[in-house]
Protein backbone atom coordinates (compact mmCIF):
# COMPACT_ATOMS: atom_id res chain seq x y z
CA UNK A 1 0.00 0.00 0.00
CA UNK A 2 1.40 3.63 -0.78
CA UNK A 3 0.27 6.65 0.14
CA UNK A 4 1.18 10.32 -1.36
CA UNK A 5 4.31 12.21 0.39
CA UNK A 6 3.40 14.01 3.90
CA UNK A 7 5.74 15.71 5.89
CA UNK A 8 4.25 14.72 8.79
CA UNK A 9 4.74 11.89 8.15
CA UNK A 10 8.40 12.04 7.82
CA UNK A 11 8.59 13.66 10.78
CA UNK A 12 9.48 16.93 8.88
CA UNK A 13 8.38 20.28 10.42
CA UNK A 14 4.36 21.47 8.49
CA UNK A 15 5.05 22.98 5.28
CA UNK A 16 2.23 25.95 6.15
CA UNK A 17 4.71 26.81 9.36
CA UNK A 18 7.04 28.13 6.33
CA UNK A 19 5.01 30.99 5.66
CA UNK A 20 6.24 32.09 9.33
CA UNK A 21 10.09 32.56 7.48
CA UNK A 22 8.39 34.57 4.65
CA UNK A 23 11.49 36.79 2.96
CA UNK A 24 10.20 40.18 3.36
CA UNK A 25 12.13 40.65 -0.04
CA UNK A 26 8.99 39.71 -2.18
CA UNK A 27 7.32 42.88 -1.11
CA UNK A 28 10.57 45.02 -1.57
CA UNK A 29 10.46 43.45 -5.08
CA UNK A 30 6.85 45.37 -5.76
CA UNK A 31 7.15 48.26 -3.31
CA UNK A 32 7.28 50.24 -6.81
CA UNK A 33 4.87 49.21 -8.79
CA UNK A 34 1.40 50.66 -9.04
CA UNK A 35 -2.40 49.37 -9.90
CA UNK A 36 -3.04 51.14 -13.90
CA UNK A 37 -4.22 54.81 -12.93
CA UNK A 38 -6.76 55.60 -16.04
CA UNK A 39 -9.44 53.48 -14.90
CA UNK A 40 -11.69 54.06 -11.71
CA UNK A 41 -15.02 52.43 -11.26
CA UNK A 42 -18.60 54.08 -12.19
CA UNK A 43 -19.23 54.14 -8.73
CA UNK A 44 -16.91 54.17 -5.06
CA UNK A 45 -16.72 54.14 -1.06
CA UNK A 46 -17.43 58.05 -0.24
CA UNK A 47 -14.38 60.00 0.54
CA UNK A 48 -11.22 59.05 -1.12
CA UNK A 49 -8.46 60.04 -2.90
CA UNK A 50 -9.24 58.97 -6.77
CA UNK A 51 -11.65 60.90 -9.11
CA UNK A 52 -14.62 59.38 -11.00
CA UNK A 53 -16.93 60.41 -14.04
CA UNK A 54 -19.64 61.39 -11.40
CA UNK A 55 -20.62 65.02 -10.41
CA UNK A 56 -19.49 65.24 -7.24
CA UNK A 57 -18.50 67.20 -3.89
CA UNK A 58 -14.41 67.25 -4.08
CA UNK A 59 -12.29 70.32 -4.62
CA UNK A 60 -11.46 69.27 -8.42
CA UNK A 61 -13.52 71.39 -10.72
CA UNK A 62 -14.97 69.53 -14.08
CA UNK A 63 -16.86 72.06 -15.97
CA UNK A 64 -20.13 74.45 -15.97
CA UNK A 65 -23.42 74.09 -16.50
CA UNK A 66 -26.23 76.67 -17.50
CA UNK A 67 -28.35 76.96 -14.39
CA UNK A 68 -31.75 74.73 -13.84
CA UNK A 69 -34.45 75.34 -11.24
CA UNK A 70 -33.49 72.83 -8.43
CA UNK A 71 -29.46 73.33 -9.30
CA UNK A 72 -27.53 73.94 -5.56
CA UNK A 73 -27.28 77.75 -5.23
CA UNK A 74 -24.11 77.13 -3.21
CA UNK A 75 -22.73 75.68 -6.79
CA UNK A 76 -23.35 79.27 -8.57
CA UNK A 77 -20.50 80.38 -9.49
CA UNK A 78 -20.93 84.22 -9.32
CA UNK A 79 -17.98 85.84 -10.28
CA UNK A 80 -18.93 84.28 -13.88
CA UNK A 81 -21.83 85.74 -13.37
CA UNK A 82 -20.27 89.06 -12.79
CA UNK A 83 -18.70 88.79 -16.20
CA UNK A 84 -21.58 87.38 -18.26
CA UNK A 85 -24.90 88.01 -16.11
CA UNK A 86 -25.84 84.83 -16.65
CA UNK A 87 -25.83 81.81 -14.13
CA UNK A 88 -23.72 79.14 -13.90
CA UNK A 89 -23.68 75.93 -11.72
CA UNK A 90 -19.73 75.07 -11.39
CA UNK A 91 -19.46 71.45 -11.13
CA UNK A 92 -16.48 69.53 -9.36
CA UNK A 93 -15.75 65.87 -9.38
CA UNK A 94 -16.88 63.21 -7.20
CA UNK A 95 -14.00 61.36 -5.30
CA UNK A 96 -13.91 57.96 -4.26
CA UNK A 97 -11.60 55.60 -3.31
CA UNK A 98 -11.72 52.10 -5.60
CA UNK A 99 -11.74 48.94 -4.03
CA UNK A 100 -9.24 45.74 -5.14
CA UNK A 101 -10.65 42.25 -4.30
CA UNK A 102 -8.16 39.66 -4.05
CA UNK A 103 -9.99 35.87 -4.29
CA UNK A 104 -7.97 33.51 -2.85
CA UNK A 105 -9.17 29.89 -4.01
CA UNK A 106 -9.12 27.54 -1.20
CA UNK A 107 -10.08 24.51 -2.48
CA UNK A 108 -8.30 21.13 -2.30
CA UNK A 109 -6.02 21.27 -5.89
CA UNK A 110 -4.38 24.17 -4.80
CA UNK A 111 -2.26 21.99 -2.15
CA UNK A 112 -1.42 19.30 -5.07
CA UNK A 113 2.29 18.63 -4.93
CA UNK A 114 2.21 20.00 -0.90
CA UNK A 115 1.01 23.33 0.61
CA UNK A 116 4.47 25.19 -0.07
CA UNK A 117 4.44 24.17 -3.74
CA UNK A 118 1.58 26.05 -5.07
CA UNK A 119 -0.75 27.17 -2.22
CA UNK A 120 2.07 29.08 -0.11
CA UNK A 121 3.02 30.55 -3.50
CA UNK A 122 0.22 32.07 -3.82
CA UNK A 123 -0.35 33.54 -0.44
CA UNK A 124 2.98 35.45 -1.41
CA UNK A 125 1.55 36.71 -4.16
CA UNK A 126 -1.32 38.10 -2.75
CA UNK A 127 0.48 39.47 -0.24
CA UNK A 128 2.68 41.34 -3.03
CA UNK A 129 -0.99 42.47 -4.69
CA UNK A 130 -2.34 43.58 -1.56
CA UNK A 131 0.80 45.70 -0.86
CA UNK A 132 0.65 47.30 -4.39
CA UNK A 133 -2.74 48.18 -3.56
CA UNK A 134 -2.63 49.79 -0.69
CA UNK A 135 0.67 52.16 -2.28
CA UNK A 136 -1.85 53.03 -4.96
CA UNK A 137 -4.65 53.94 -2.60
CA UNK A 138 -7.12 51.06 -2.98
CA UNK A 139 -9.33 49.35 0.01
CA UNK A 140 -7.64 45.95 -0.25
CA UNK A 141 -10.05 43.28 0.72
CA UNK A 142 -8.94 39.45 0.76
CA UNK A 143 -11.42 36.96 0.23
CA UNK A 144 -10.25 33.31 0.43
CA UNK A 145 -13.14 31.20 -1.18
CA UNK A 146 -13.65 27.26 -1.64
CA UNK A 147 -17.26 25.28 -1.37
CA UNK A 148 -18.36 28.43 0.15
CA UNK A 149 -17.83 32.01 0.71
CA UNK A 150 -18.00 33.00 4.48
CA UNK A 151 -18.46 36.82 4.99
CA UNK A 152 -16.53 36.27 8.25
CA UNK A 153 -13.35 35.07 6.06
CA UNK A 154 -13.21 38.31 4.37
CA UNK A 155 -10.18 40.25 5.86
CA UNK A 156 -9.80 43.96 5.29
CA UNK A 157 -6.20 45.51 4.86
CA UNK A 158 -5.53 48.71 5.59
CA UNK A 159 -2.02 49.48 6.56
CA UNK A 160 1.04 47.13 5.16
CA UNK A 161 2.24 46.46 8.33
CA UNK A 162 -0.84 43.71 8.30
CA UNK A 163 1.03 42.03 5.74
CA UNK A 164 3.86 40.71 7.96
CA UNK A 165 1.68 40.74 10.63
CA UNK A 166 -2.10 39.25 11.19
CA UNK A 167 -2.79 38.88 7.42
CA UNK A 168 0.36 36.42 6.93
CA UNK A 169 -0.81 34.93 10.51
CA UNK A 170 -4.50 34.24 9.09
CA UNK A 171 -3.69 33.28 5.86
CA UNK A 172 -1.16 31.11 7.07
CA UNK A 173 -4.23 28.88 8.70
CA UNK A 174 -5.82 28.20 5.74
CA UNK A 175 -6.16 24.33 4.90
CA UNK A 176 -7.29 24.05 1.31
CA UNK A 177 -10.45 21.14 1.16
CA UNK A 178 -13.00 21.01 -0.93
CA UNK A 179 -14.02 21.71 -4.75
CA UNK A 180 -13.70 25.12 -6.18
CA UNK A 181 -17.63 26.88 -5.77
CA UNK A 182 -17.28 29.91 -8.41
CA UNK A 183 -20.62 30.04 -7.75
CA UNK A 184 -20.63 30.99 -4.18
CA UNK A 185 -17.98 33.77 -4.91
CA UNK A 186 -20.63 35.54 -7.52
CA UNK A 187 -22.97 35.11 -4.25
CA UNK A 188 -20.58 37.18 -2.24
CA UNK A 189 -20.05 39.65 -4.96
CA UNK A 190 -23.11 41.67 -4.63
CA UNK A 191 -20.97 44.83 -2.72
CA UNK A 192 -18.26 44.93 -6.08
CA UNK A 193 -21.14 45.68 -8.61
CA UNK A 194 -22.29 48.38 -6.45
CA UNK A 195 -19.66 50.23 -5.62
CA UNK A 196 -17.26 48.67 -7.73
CA UNK A 197 -14.27 47.39 -7.50
CA UNK A 198 -11.06 45.64 -9.28
CA UNK A 199 -10.82 41.64 -8.66
CA UNK A 200 -8.09 39.88 -9.15
CA UNK A 201 -9.34 35.82 -8.88
CA UNK A 202 -6.23 33.71 -7.78
CA UNK A 203 -6.94 30.03 -8.48
CA UNK A 204 -5.94 26.91 -10.54
CA UNK A 205 -9.08 27.22 -12.59
CA UNK A 206 -9.83 23.55 -12.45
CA UNK A 207 -13.29 22.70 -13.33
CA UNK A 208 -13.79 19.18 -13.04
CA UNK A 209 -15.70 17.87 -15.82
CA UNK A 210 -16.89 13.69 -15.03
CA UNK A 211 -17.85 11.89 -17.91
CA UNK A 212 -21.06 11.96 -17.93
CA UNK A 213 -21.51 15.63 -18.71
CA UNK A 214 -18.74 14.91 -20.97
CA UNK A 215 -21.10 12.83 -23.13
CA UNK A 216 -24.47 14.68 -22.83
CA UNK A 217 -25.43 17.19 -24.93
CA UNK A 218 -23.61 20.96 -24.49
CA UNK A 219 -26.43 22.82 -22.26
CA UNK A 220 -27.21 25.86 -24.58
CA UNK A 221 -26.31 28.46 -21.44
CA UNK A 222 -22.52 27.59 -21.76
CA UNK A 223 -20.60 31.00 -23.23
CA UNK A 224 -18.99 30.85 -26.54
CA UNK A 225 -14.73 31.08 -25.97
CA UNK A 226 -13.12 33.70 -28.68
CA UNK A 227 -9.74 32.30 -29.18
CA UNK A 228 -7.04 33.69 -30.87
CA UNK A 229 -5.01 31.32 -33.99
CA UNK A 230 -2.10 30.60 -31.41
CA UNK A 231 -4.62 29.41 -29.01
CA UNK A 232 -7.07 27.52 -31.35
CA UNK A 233 -3.58 25.83 -32.39
CA UNK A 234 -2.55 24.50 -28.55
CA UNK A 235 -6.10 23.06 -28.43
CA UNK A 236 -6.25 21.39 -32.09
CA UNK A 237 -3.07 19.41 -31.58
CA UNK A 238 -4.70 17.34 -28.39
CA UNK A 239 -6.77 14.15 -29.16
CA UNK A 240 -10.41 15.22 -29.92
CA UNK A 241 -12.15 13.80 -26.23
CA UNK A 242 -8.88 15.66 -24.39
CA UNK A 243 -9.79 18.82 -26.53
CA UNK A 244 -13.71 18.52 -25.81
CA UNK A 245 -13.55 17.75 -22.24
CA UNK A 246 -11.14 21.39 -21.84
CA UNK A 247 -13.24 23.36 -24.15
CA UNK A 248 -15.92 22.40 -21.81
CA UNK A 249 -14.37 22.86 -18.71
CA UNK A 250 -13.15 26.94 -19.67
CA UNK A 251 -17.11 27.13 -21.05
CA UNK A 252 -18.18 26.18 -17.03
CA UNK A 253 -15.62 28.75 -16.22
CA UNK A 254 -16.63 31.24 -18.02
CA UNK A 255 -20.23 30.48 -17.26
CA UNK A 256 -19.86 30.18 -13.58
CA UNK A 257 -17.80 33.95 -13.05
CA UNK A 258 -20.37 35.36 -15.75
CA UNK A 259 -20.75 38.43 -12.36
CA UNK A 260 -17.20 39.64 -13.35
CA UNK A 261 -18.08 40.87 -16.44
CA UNK A 262 -20.51 43.51 -14.61
CA UNK A 263 -19.45 47.44 -16.13
CA UNK A 264 -18.34 47.90 -12.03
CA UNK A 265 -16.26 45.28 -11.91
CA UNK A 266 -12.85 45.20 -13.76
CA UNK A 267 -11.24 41.51 -13.55
CA UNK A 268 -8.41 39.00 -13.85
CA UNK A 269 -8.43 35.34 -13.74
CA UNK A 270 -4.44 34.59 -12.51
CA UNK A 271 -3.97 30.95 -13.34
CA UNK A 272 -1.92 29.76 -10.65
CA UNK A 273 -0.06 26.25 -10.90
CA UNK A 274 2.85 24.44 -8.74
CA UNK A 275 6.43 22.94 -10.10
CA UNK A 276 5.00 19.58 -9.56
CA UNK A 277 1.98 20.74 -12.04
CA UNK A 278 4.83 21.60 -14.60
CA UNK A 279 6.48 18.65 -14.92
CA UNK A 280 5.57 15.11 -14.60
CA UNK A 281 9.22 14.05 -13.94
CA UNK A 282 9.40 16.42 -10.24
CA UNK A 283 5.69 14.63 -9.31
CA UNK A 284 4.13 12.08 -7.75
CA UNK A 285 6.65 11.11 -4.78
CA UNK A 286 5.19 8.07 -2.32
CA UNK A 287 5.63 6.31 0.51
CA UNK A 288 5.39 2.95 0.61
CA UNK A 289 3.82 1.95 3.97
CA UNK A 290 5.06 -1.03 4.55
CA UNK A 291 8.73 -1.01 3.65
CA UNK A 292 8.96 3.22 4.56
CA UNK A 293 10.72 3.35 1.24
CA UNK A 294 10.44 6.62 -1.23
CA UNK A 295 9.61 5.84 -4.46
CA UNK A 296 9.35 8.21 -7.21
CA UNK A 297 6.89 7.11 -10.44
CA UNK A 298 8.37 7.31 -13.51
CA UNK A 299 7.00 8.55 -17.08
CA UNK A 300 7.92 8.30 -20.65
CA UNK A 301 9.07 11.22 -22.49
CA UNK A 302 6.27 10.53 -24.61
CA UNK A 303 3.56 11.07 -21.32
CA UNK A 304 5.74 14.28 -20.33
CA UNK A 305 5.24 15.94 -23.97
CA UNK A 306 1.45 15.00 -24.11
CA UNK A 307 0.99 16.41 -20.56
CA UNK A 308 2.99 19.47 -21.45
CA UNK A 309 0.36 20.26 -24.65
CA UNK A 310 -2.51 19.08 -22.36
CA UNK A 311 -1.18 22.40 -19.89
CA UNK A 312 -0.77 25.03 -23.06
CA UNK A 313 -4.28 23.63 -23.97
CA UNK A 314 -6.15 24.31 -20.41
CA UNK A 315 -4.38 27.77 -20.68
CA UNK A 316 -6.01 28.52 -23.74
CA UNK A 317 -9.03 27.64 -23.25
CA UNK A 318 -9.25 29.44 -19.74
CA UNK A 319 -7.76 32.51 -21.76
CA UNK A 320 -10.87 32.50 -23.95
CA UNK A 321 -12.96 32.50 -21.57
CA UNK A 322 -11.82 35.22 -19.78
CA UNK A 323 -11.78 37.68 -23.03
CA UNK A 324 -15.30 36.01 -23.26
CA UNK A 325 -15.96 37.80 -20.01
CA UNK A 326 -14.10 41.05 -20.98
CA UNK A 327 -11.43 39.98 -18.39
CA UNK A 328 -7.65 39.81 -18.10
CA UNK A 329 -6.05 36.31 -17.86
CA UNK A 330 -2.92 35.85 -16.25
CA UNK A 331 -0.87 32.98 -15.53
CA UNK A 332 1.57 32.11 -12.21
CA UNK A 333 4.28 29.54 -11.67
CA UNK A 334 5.21 28.92 -8.40
CA UNK A 335 8.93 29.35 -7.51
CA UNK A 336 9.62 29.89 -11.24
CA UNK A 337 10.94 33.22 -11.12
CA UNK A 338 14.32 34.46 -9.51
CA UNK A 339 12.81 38.10 -9.07
CA UNK A 340 10.42 37.49 -6.16
CA UNK A 341 7.67 36.76 -8.42
CA UNK A 342 7.91 40.80 -9.98
CA UNK A 343 7.92 39.52 -13.77
CA UNK A 344 4.62 37.90 -12.61
CA UNK A 345 3.12 40.42 -10.60
CA UNK A 346 3.79 42.99 -14.24
CA UNK A 347 1.93 40.46 -16.11
CA UNK A 348 -0.96 40.59 -13.82
CA UNK A 349 -0.79 44.19 -13.96
CA UNK A 350 -0.73 44.20 -17.78
CA UNK A 351 -3.85 41.95 -17.83
CA UNK A 352 -5.61 44.40 -15.76
CA UNK A 353 -4.77 47.27 -17.79
CA UNK A 354 -5.99 44.56 -21.13
CA UNK A 355 -9.48 43.75 -19.89
CA UNK A 356 -8.86 40.43 -21.98
CA UNK A 357 -8.48 41.93 -25.66
CA UNK A 358 -4.58 40.99 -25.42
CA UNK A 359 -3.52 38.71 -27.95
CA UNK A 360 -4.19 38.59 -31.77
CA UNK A 361 -7.77 40.45 -32.05
CA UNK A 362 -7.70 40.67 -35.93
CA UNK A 363 -7.51 36.67 -35.78
CA UNK A 364 -10.00 35.66 -33.02
CA UNK A 365 -12.83 33.36 -33.78
CA UNK A 366 -15.80 31.94 -31.64
CA UNK A 367 -15.15 28.55 -30.01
Amino acid sequence: MAQPRNPQSTGQTPAHRRLDDLDPAILRAVGDLSLPPLWVPPQGLSIGSHLNKLDGDSLEFKQHRTYTPGDDVRRVDWALYGRSKRLYTRLVQDEHMPRLVLALDTSASMATGGWSDKFQATIELCLQLALIGLNSGYAVRVLPFGESVASEGAINVIHPRQLLGSLRQRLAGLEPAGPTNFDALGQASLDWRNQGAMVVVLTDLLQDVDDDTLNEPIPDNLPGLPLTASERGHLDIVRPQARRRLLLSSQMVARSLRFMSHPNIRGVLCQVAGQQDQDLSRARQIIDMESGVLQRLAFTRAASRAYRRIRLAHAAGLAGAARSLNLGHASFVAYDQPDHNRSAVQQILTAVASQGYAGEPADIEAA
